[in-house]
């Protein structure tokens, strides 16, 4: 799902490109334990500090290139002032100029927005800087391994692996959970809390389906070797990169209504638009959830009929309606301040999604999935704007489109 409604954080100079994390979660303590190796994208200049955007982490002790560095909370973070590089003479330390400069933390995060507790569980929640140093803004791109340290017994899911990923979507999810597969396609794994094997597939049993479908409109298949949703108490909803986690409040009305799917179709496309392409700037986080959201109703399109597609544009026009009605219309690309979140979701959700169909509608079907396969292949592992979008689809369009963009988006 996305936005919390979350102020972005501020941008900071320095940035990282790799983080190794070693976490340990608390339960009675309702803390996360965790030392981070992080390799800076660049060394820092003499004199120089480190800015950390992490106001709810405890830093216990830092180092760079080995040697302790004075760790100083501000009021949004951390700064952390390594010692002249003169010190490393008395260590025969060669300095950072031998090679990329490390910035190694150890702290205690405790609950908070972006780290939920739970009873025999933990999981990440959007706001990854709660739970972890960060090193440069959260739309920054950067690999990661976590190595989590866990009771016997339990399961995880993690993001990592091959590629960069907005720090935003790094994550993780562990706890006593049953741990199964999808048995019509094995890169499906699903964590219950509370759900043995059989509720498990019976409540997922259309996400093959779903993949499937995903998988041919983006032209590029599933991003990493195996996506993991975890089905927990409560009314989450929330992708991150290789997994979902999703409350059962969100995915137990399937049980009555097979249609009621919104929720793995909506995450699982935020593999593709969200994790592997993401928006450059806030600003442009409609090509996140707009084009997401509009995938899902183009998913309700192909498995349930036209009629439940038909529903779901019903849906999204009377929710831009309350951005009309409260006089906030606003452009696709409006970076300004938003009067409250279910507005500003209005906009970049609602709003987005049914330009998607105006573009559907006025490009023609085989243009335009050709243009959304265009963009999605063209823009791997990249931030993306809007002018990215339209010159994907002018190109499988043969022609311009500046007039629905204009309309719409600028």
């Amino acid at each position: 799902m996305g936005l919390l409604g979350l102020p972005p954080l501020p941008a900071a100079a320095q940035t990282a490109d790799h983080y190794l994390l070693d976490l340990r979660p608390d339960y009675p303590a309702r803390v996360l334990a965790g030392h981070a190796r992080i390799r800076l994208s660049e060394a820092p200049p003499a004199p120089a500090t480190l800015d950390l955007a992490t106001p709810n982490l405890q830093i216990l002790r830092a180092r760079v290139d080995g040697r302790d560095s004075p760790a100083e909370r501000t009021p949004t973070g951390w700064r952390i002032s390594p010692p002249p590089a003169s010190a490393s003479s008395a260590t025969n330390d060669p300095g950072p100029a031998s090679g990329p400069t490390w910035l190694e933390v150890d702290y205690r995060a405790p609950a908070a927005d972006g780290l939920v507790f739970g009873p025999q569980f933990v999981h990440t929640a959007f706001d990854t800087c709660q739970w972890m140093p960060c090193v440069g803004p959260d739309l920054h791109r950067a690999t990661v391994v976590i190595t989590l340290e866990l009771p016997e017994g339990e399961r995880a899911v993690v993001s990592g692996g091959a590629g960069a990923y907005p720090l935003y979507t790094l994550g993780f999810a562990a706890g006593r959970f049953t741990d199964t597969r999808d048995p019509a396609d094995p890169r499906l794994r699903y964590l219950g809390a509370a759900d043995d094997e059989a509720a498990l597939n019976a409540k997922f049993k259309d996400s093959a389906r779903v993949l499937a479908f995903l998988e041919d409109k983006a032209g590029v298949p599933l991003p990493s070797g195996v996506y993991t949703q975890v089905l927990l108490p409560g009314g989450a909803a929330q992708e991150a990169s290789h997994f979902s986690v999703i409350g059962r409040k969100m995915l137990d009305p399937i049980l009555d209504n097979p249609q009621e799917d919104w929720v793995i179709a909506h995450e699982m496309a935020h593999q593709w638009w969200g994790n592997l392409i993401t928006c450059a700037t806030w600003g442009e986080f409609w090509l996140n959830e707009g084009i997401t959201v509009f995938m899902t109703a183009a998913w309700k399109q192909h498995r349930w009929g036209d009629a439940a597609y038909q529903a779901e544009l019903a849906l999204l026009d009377k929710r831009w309606q309350r951005a009309k009605d409260a006089g906030f219309d606003r452009p696709l690309t409006w970076g300004g301040e938003y009067p409250s979140l279910g507005i500003r979701r209005a906009i970049q959700y609602s709003k987005g999604a049914l330009f998607m169909h105006a573009l559907r509608t006025e490009m023609g079907e085989a243009a335009f999935w050709g243009g959304l396969r265009r963009y999605t292949r063209d823009n791997v592992g990249r931030g993306v704007r809007s002018a990215d979008l339209q010159a994907a689809m002018e190109a499988s369009a043969g022609r311009s489109l500046k007039g629905i963009f204009d309309q719409w988006v600028y």
